[in-house]
């Protein structure tokens, strides 16, 4: 696919032109097209099914200190766009730095494959029927759902300090989820994988096994269970216990004051088994990135090693605002967050519990002040474990906390892993547990 030609650059390249020549000491304009091709099954039945294409334009502008934004779909009324983004500049948020930076050397990801483009429109709607077919064999009385896609995208970008980079992207995705409904009782789950090449993570039999195991252990009702007890974390559940403290690292607000590792860089705030990396230069990751926004490089970096905090992360116009380097983050976050795995497998960390939970989903995460570290959360899928043994589904229980103390105890983390996400599975010792 090759949509944009060098007549397309060569506008763009004028428009920057156009905007320094209106007092503009900075711009950048990113362009991007994509194709997509989806399928959806609601209620075990096939009900979607097409094709989208997009086209679209960013600009962005300083002047005198302050952004202009503008957009659009027609390449041309990119010069149009240019003069609004100028105009609109007297009204827009303040800029903390005025010119752009020189271009650096970037690493060279493959984030294109054409064993995404061979992916066909029958195997995706062939494999989400076999999906919907085999969670109908476990229970005709489910409602279930499943989706698969496909996209391929190219575009570039560039700005005023010389920056300007081509790119290509493909991407897959596959999904399944049901609901069990009983009385007031309901149990669901679901099920979803998405890369950037077809390779060993497109597993449908994966998928399956996922969906049937939450079934046979969800229809069997277990007791409550109160008060401090070990929690095992599913790798769904565990990223989203580490997203306040990744959110924590965000250099913004550290400026401001907000966050709770403002003071701590250099320190260990942790359990020494955490480790967090930024891995930006993975092949086919949804997240990769061989250049921030700006257009600096992206480099590997180290975010947490053995509970130390080694660095809080920077765009370019944060940095600026904060009076350091910056870090080629853009937005102030990570791109592919990896931690380092433990020496036990995760049914070696279920084994382990005497009494406690194995928790897979959440319903409602984020009440409380989830910027400090508090939380009170609905469990949505979890389980009783006696002995080593998962018992059945917990119903109407709520976990409650700190979890910035919570990375303090004494953390267990599997060797294992989810494929895609690569996070793996976390065993906190001690976390209150309540039943309503």
């Amino acid at each position: 696919m090759k949509v944009f030609c060098d007549k397309d650059v060569e506008r763009a390249r004028q428009c920057l032109a156009l905007a320094q020549s209106l007092g503009a000491s900075a711009a950048d304009i990113k362009v991007s097209y994509g194709t997509a091709y989806g399928c959806s099954f609601e209620a075990g039945r096939l009900k979607q099914t097409g094709t989208s294409e997009t086209l679209q334009y960013s600009l962005s502008v300083i002047v005198n200190g302050h952004r202009g934004d503008a957009g659009g779909n027609r390449m041309d009324a990119l010069e149009e766009m240019t003069r609004r983004a100028v105009a609109l500049a007297a009204e827009g948020a303040v800029a903390h730095f005025d010119r752009y930076p020189a271009p650096g050397q970037y690493a060279q990801i493959r984030s294109s494959s054409d064993t995404v483009r061979q992916l066909t429109r029958a195997k995706l709607i062939n494999d989400c029927t076999e999906l919907v077919d085999f969670l109908k064999s476990l229970d005709a009385g489910l409602d279930i759902q499943a989706g698969g896609g496909r996209s391929e995208g190219e575009g570039f970008c560039l700005n005023s300090g010389g920056f300007f980079q081509e790119q290509e992207s493909t991407s897959w995705s596959l999904a399944g989820a049901f609901c069990r409904v009983e009385g007031e009782d309901m149990l669901f789950s679901g099920s979803s994988r998405g890369w950037g090449e077809v390779n060993e993570f497109y597993d449908l039999q994966a998928i399956k096994k996922e969906l049937q195991e939450d079934y046979q252990y969800g229809i069997r009702p277990a007791g409550a269970i109160s008060g401090v007890c070990p929690v095992l974390f599913a790798p769904q559940a565990a990223g989203r216990f580490l997203n306040p403290v990744l959110a924590a690292l965000n250099g913004r607000s550290v400026f401001k004051g907000t966050s709770p590792l403002k003071d701590k860089l250099g320190q260990r705030c942790f359990d020494a088994k955490l480790t967090v990396r930024d891995e930006p230069h993975l092949d086919y990751a949804p997240g990769s990135s061989a250049y921030d926004d700006a257009g600096l490089p992206t480099r590997p970096v180290t975010l947490i090693d053995a509970g130390v905090v080694r660095m809080f992360l920077y765009d370019y116009d944060t940095a600026h605002l904060a009076g350091v380097e910056p870090t080629a983050h853009s937005g102030c976050e990570p791109y592919n967050v990896r931690m380092q795995l433990g020496d036990m497998p995760s049914g070696e960390l279920l084994r382990s519990i005497k009494r406690g939970l194995y928790v897979k989903h959440f319903l409602g995460f984020g009440q409380g002040n989830i910027g400090n570290g508090d939380f009170s959360t609905n469990v949505a899928l979890g389980f009783l474990v006696e002995n080593g043994e998962i018992v059945g589904r917990v119903k109407n229980m709520m976990l409650a906390g700190n979890i910035f103390e919570l990375f303090k105890q004494d953390l267990a983390i599997s060797s294992d892993c989810y494929p895609t996400s690569r996070l793996p599975y976390l065993l906190f010792p001690a976390v209150s547990v309540a039943s309503k």
